[in-house]
C-alpha cells in the first residue's frame, strides 16, 4: 500500500495539488499534518486526510484522527499540543493506547522518521517553508502487505528523492 504525506503548506495549495496530479494513480492514502491555512471546504479535503494545526484559519478540522488503512493503524496529529518538540513521551503513550503503529505530525518543519518503543514517528517536513533544507518535502511511504517492511521515500517539492532523508524501517520487534 502507498500513502503520501504532507504538512504545513500555510495556503500554498499548488505544490498539494501537483503532488496528486504525479501520484493519484497508486495512492491508498493521503495524509495532511496541519496548518494548511485552508478552509474545511477546500476541494483537497476530498482527498487528503487532515488534522487542525497551530496557524489554521478554522477550528472545524480534527485535533487528532485514528485512522486505519487495511490492517494498518496510524495516528495523525499537527504535534504543536503534544510536545513533540522535545519528547515523543505524548504521542508514544497515545499511539499505543489506541494501537497505532505510525503516527504523523508536522509542526517543526523537519522532516524525519523515527522508531522508538515500537512505535514509528514521521514528519514530511514543511512542504513550502522548511526550516532544515533549501526546499519544501513530501513523504510517499509504501508498506508491504505483511506490515513488516515500510519504505520511506522524500521527496523535495521539485519531485526529486531525498536520499539522505530515505529509509526503510521494518515493524518486527529488535
Amino acid at each position: 500500500m502507498k500513502l503520501v504525506v504532507v504538512s504545513d503548506n500555510h495556503g500554498n495549495t499548488y505544490f498539494m495539488e501537483e503532488i496528486y496530479s504525479i501520484h493519484q494513480e497508486d495512492t491508498d492514502e493521503w495524509i495532511h499534518c496541519g496548518d494548511s491555512e485552508l478552509l474545511e471546504t477546500h476541494p483537497l479535503w476530498q482527498t487528503y486526510k487532515t488534522v487542525r494545526g497551530n496557524m489554521d484559519i478554522t477550528s472545524k478540522f480534527k485535533p487528532l484522527r485514528v485512522e486505519r488503512l487495511g490492517d494498518l493503524c496510524y495516528l495523525l496529529v499537527h504535534g504543536h499540543q503534544h510536545n513533540i518538540k522535545s519528547t515523543y513521551q505524548t504521542l508514544g503513550d497515545l499511539a499505543e493506547k489506541e494501537d497505532a503503529k505510525i503516527v504523523f505530525y508536522g509542526h517543526t518543519h523537519k522532516p524525519k522518521v523515527e522508531k522508538a518503543e515500537g512505535i514509528i514517528f514521521v514528519n514530511p517536513g514543511s512542504i513550502t517553508q522548511p526550516r532544515d533544507r533549501n526546499k519544501g518535502t513530501y513523504l510517499v511511504l509504501t508498506v508491504n502487505d505483511q506490515l513488516s517492511n515500510m519504505t520511506f521515500t522524500f521527496y523535495d517539492q521539485d519531485h526529486n528523492i531525498q536520499e539522505d532523508l530515505s529509509t526503510q524501517i521494518s515493524l518486527n520487534k529488535e
